[in-house]
């Protein structure tokens, strides 16, 4: 299913671990040269300037192909709009089609190709069914074809907003329980949590681990965003047209408090199993907590709350600090040689696929061997 080949796209995995391991100071520059003059891989950037750079010349070569189609077809009355949308779709597919099979991979213009031909198609279904739902639907399918196909992370995280607008929708609009919204996508997202600590590391999924990863920070901000009460305060009064400037939003308290605890739940798990990612994020949502309460409960001058609240986390890292820098196991203090601990475990498959890189030549049978007497004594036999 995979439009790559299975061992080149193994093959620049293994170099960009090796690359991260050198940065790391795990191996030396030469291992490195060696390892990528072993390795055959495919056309991808690492470089983001350079990639979103390619983006825009892909994303403008692909206009220009569907501007020229235009012309032609367009100009006829009797044109249907909505089929020149899947036409554009075609073209962006066939376009990533070829240039997939000539080994891009996260190049960039591949991606201008991936996106285009994915925002026509849904563009092109919900003009054609000016429906919410079967734009979702259409999001999640298509997204998770593309995802398995092209190995893209971007549109496995489309079929996950589709999966979540999806869900938001039939209970805005098809049920009574529309308050219970909040409620409905925590759960969706502790079920995401679980569903990828469950096939995490299943070895089908070995080319979508940047996927998982990134499937498992979608969960983590999907949970928090559904009990934030300024997320919920502000999408009931869309979504629903409730007014809350005199009242509260019901069970007010509760998104008060869960604000909170998650994001307090998310550092200490993430101490607790040493995941640097979590930990960021716990700080993060605890910030937007903060941030949250500020906005709805002002209790003192802003500048008097920057100032206390500096304080108190200085104070915290200071003590932190103190008690953590000269451990050496464990959470620690000490600088990390890498940001990425899962990559260690690649240094097996990098050993496993360089292990004929730097054989020594073998060594030719002298013709004068030695042992056993056969010249000028050497040996241990009356032979002379």
């Amino acid at each position: 299913m995979i439009v790559y080949n299975k061992t080149l796209l193994e093959s620049t995995f293994l170099v960009e671990e090796a690359i991260d391991l050198k940065k790391s100071g795990f191996i030396q520059e030469s291992d490195l040269n060696t390892i990528k003059q072993n390795l055959e891989t495919l056309k991808t950037n690492r470089n983001i300037l350079v990639r979103i750079g390619f983006y825009l010349l892909g994303s403008f070569l692909f206009s220009s192909i569907i501007g020229f189609f235009s012309l032609l077809t367009l100009m006829e009355s009797s044109t249907n709009y909505n089929i020149v949308g899947f036409v554009y779709f075609v073209i962006g597919l066939i376009l990533l089609e070829v240039i997939s099979r000539q080994n891009y991979f996260r190049h960039g213009l591949d991606d201008a190709f991936l996106i285009g031909s994915q925002m026509a198609f849904f563009i092109s279904i919900y003009n054609l069914t000016d429906s919410l739902m079967a734009l979702c639907f259409s999001m999640i399918i298509l997204g998770i074809v593309f995802c398995v196909r092209y190995v893209s992370t971007l549109s496995f995280l489309v079929s996950l907003i589709g999966i979540v607008v999806l869900t938001g929708d039939f209970l805005i609009n098809h049920t009574y329980i529309s308050s219970a919204l909040p409620f409905v996508l925590l759960i969706i997202a502790i079920g995401f949590y679980f569903l990828h600590k469950k096939i995490k590391d299943l070895k089908p999924l070995y080319f979508y681990q940047n996927v998982m990863e990134w499937f498992f920070i979608f969960s983590l901000l999907l949970g928090y965003a559904s009990i934030n009460y300024f997320v919920v305060r502000t999408l009931s009064e869309e979504l629903l047209h409730a007014n809350y400037s005199k009242s509260d939003v019901p069970f007010g308290w509760i998104f008060n408090i869960l604000m909170f605890l998650i994001p307090v739940f998310y550092v200490y798990y993430a101490l607790q199993t040493k995941n640097r990612v979590m930990l960021y994020i716990g700080a993060l949502t605890f910030t937007l907590s903060v941030a949250t309460f500020r906005y709805y409960h002002s209790i003192m001058p802003a500048e008097w709350a920057l100032i206390l609240a500096g304080s108190l986390v200085f104070g915290a890292v200071y003590f932190v600090i103190q008690k953590i820098k000269t451990k050496t196991t464990g959470i620690t203090f000490l600088p990390d040689r890498t940001s990425n601990p899962a990559m260690l475990s690649t240094m097996e498959a990098l050993i496993i696929n360089s292990q004929d890189m730097n054989h020594a030549a073998p060594t030719q049978q002298s013709d004068m061997p030695f042992g056993g007497g056969g010249f000028s004594g050497g040996g241990a036999s009356e032979g002379y």
